[in-house]
């Protein structure tokens, strides 16, 4: 494009300038500006319009007894409901809403008699079709109607009525295309409520009321006060039903060591430590039980009891039916027998009860048994020691001399079971005279202790070598000593002071020279002790001689 000036300019001249213009162009840049012009058109953005349609009037043509009807029914209650509807649409994809909000007024009417009618409501005829609702009232003569185009959200309608509650429709139950009718809000199809009630999802509410479900109301009925309605439920919608159970009750007490039998069962239990202990049939035969032992428990109550171990007499011999193991059951666990034991003690089938391997085996082991004052024998090493107290005790080859031990006695058990059982002090018989080998003190072993016995007194006893064992010296001084021994009634005297005292019940009594004199004691039966050894006995009450009845004449 180019321009050329047609007229000059002077400094003087007041004319206005002219210019001539010529303009050139090609058809690629025509055809360039007529395609955007067009883009530009396409992007102008569209115009909403919203159209209000209006119902025809409907003709009904009415016989006399509906018109008289209809007349009864203009003398009713009239609710006028005036909304105030406000829409906002946003295009090209935005979402539209709208608000509508009715206005109720309560205008009451008079009945034709007289009588004032107050808070009825009456429906007259209703109609659900594909997802709308119309309500047709007599008395008002026609209906208005709202409609609005599918591209606007679905309102949030709340009404209020006196006495009512009012309930804000949940996204969902509001459909597009809602056909509101003066006096009442309807929901989706199925639903229908009286004037004054909001539908949500479904339900109907009625005035001062809720209801759970569909409800439809039926033309001509009439609802007043407050009204509850559930749909084939106790509940409303939303609302969480908690079943309490009963509290369970204890269980029942006892007295321990009470035998409790289950009423319908027949299951027998000893009751101990607040806990039943089963008593397995075998057991129950073996210990006798009579019904008349047994206290009888109803099964809830009895099922309710916790239950222990299983229960077993103390001292009860029980076999295994599979191994043929035999235990006894002492202090709450099992204690095996081992086969010298049971041959020695000849246990077998009619002395044993017999248990399942399952409730056998239920039961805990201790340590093995062996009757109180067993002689037992090591198989390896011939060793003889006796069971006593848990423990076993060695008994020397003097010891067993002179105990007069044959093997016969003895119950041969293997090493490893001999070794196993804890081994205590070395077994003196009780009442037994001990020699020292190395000093010749001789004592006494008696309560497991040993008591000296001094030569003053040994020689009124009259010992001799062929009375005691003689033991070393280890194992004379491994034995605890007690107090010195006297045998009760032996007369000693102090060699310091020359007195003569009797000894008996742990005391020294004093004898006089008068009671000494009675007696005619011969110097051999008196015990000769050092000062020391006589003072260091307590001191009871004087000698009293024993009284001699004088013999009589013939």
């Amino acid at each position: 494009m180019s321009h050329d000036f047609a007229a000059s300019h002077s400094a003087s001249s007041q004319k206005t300038a002219r210019r001539k213009v010529t303009f050139q162009t090609t058809i690629e840049d025509l055809e360039g500006r007529v395609l955007m012009s067009a883009a530009a058109a396409r992007l102008r953005a569209a115009q909403a319009h919203v159209r209000v349609m209006r119902q025809p009037k409907v003709r009904v043509h009415l016989t006399r007894a509906q018109l008289l009807a209809a007349r009864r029914a203009a003398q009713m209650p009239v609710i006028n409901v005036t909304p105030n509807i406000n829409v906002s649409t946003n295009v090209a994809g935005s979402t539209s809403s709208s608000t509508s909000t009715p206005s109720v007024s309560y205008v009451p009417a008079t009945s034709s008699g007289g009588a004032s009618t107050t808070g009825t409501k009456t429906a007259a005829a209703l109609t659900t079709t594909g997802g709308q609702a119309a309500a047709s009232n007599p008395s008002a003569g026609s209906s208005n109607t709202q409609t609005w185009p599918a591209n606007v959200a679905s309102s949030n309608p709340s009404s209020t009525t006196p006495g009512s509650s009012s309930s804000n429709a949940s996204p969902g139950s509001a459909a597009a295309g809602t056909t509101t009718t003066a006096g009442s809000t309807t929901g989706n199809a199925g639903s229908a409520s009286n004037a004054g009630s909001t539908t949500t999802g479904g339900t109907t509410s009625n005035s001062g009321s809720t209801t759970t479900g569909s409800t439809a109301g039926n033309a001509g009925s009439t609802t007043t006060g407050s009204t509850t309605s559930n749909a084939g439920s106790a509940s409303n919608a939303g609302s969480t039903t908690t079943t309490t159970s009963p509290p369970t009750p204890p269980a029942p007490t006892f007295a321990d060591g009470t035998l409790i039998v289950n009423d319908q069962s027949g299951v027998i239990s000893e009751y101990s430590g607040g806990q039943g202990h089963l008593i397995s049939t075998p057991v129950q035969q073996a210990m006798g039980i009579q019904p008349g032992q047994l206290t009888t428990v109803k099964a809830a109550d009895f099922d309710r009891i916790p239950m222990g171990n299983d229960y077993f007499p103390d001292g009860m011999y029980l076999r295994n039916a599979d191994t043929n193991e035999i235990s006894r059951y002492a202090a709450g666990a099992f204690h095996v027998v081992s086969t010298p034991v049971v041959n020695k003690l000849g246990l077998n089938a009619s002395n044993t009860v017999t248990l399942t391997s399952a409730q056998y085996n239920k039961v805990a082991k201790s340590s093995d048994y062996f009757p109180e004052g067993m002689l037992v024998q090591n198989a390896q090493t011939n060793e003889v020691d006796i069971y006593a107290a848990g423990q076993r005790h060695w008994i020397s080859a003097q010891v067993a001399a002179k105990m007069n031990l044959a093997p016969s006695q003895y119950t041969v058990i293997s090493a490893d079971q001999f070794n196993a059982i804890p081994r205590g002090k070395d077994y003196f018989p009780d009442g037994t005279y001990l020699q020292n080998q190395t000093n010749g003190e001789v004592s006494l072993y008696s309560g497991g202790v040993n008591r000296v016995i001094s030569s003053p007194v040994a020689l009124v006893m009259g010992l001799n070598s062929s009375q005691w064992i003689s033991v070393s010296a280890s194992q004379y001084n491994s034995i605890t000593k007690g107090d010195p021994y006297y045998p009760e009634g032996i007369f000693i005297s102090n060699k310091a002071t020359g007195e003569i005292d009797q000894f008996a019940g742990g005391q020294r009594h004093w004898v006089s020279a008068e009671a000494y004199a009675a007696l005619k004691l011969p110097g051999g039966q008196i015990a000769a002790l050092g000062a020391d050894q006589f003072n260091a006995i307590p001191v009871g009450s004087n000698f009293v001689p024993p009284t001699t009845t004088p013999k009589s004449n013939a």
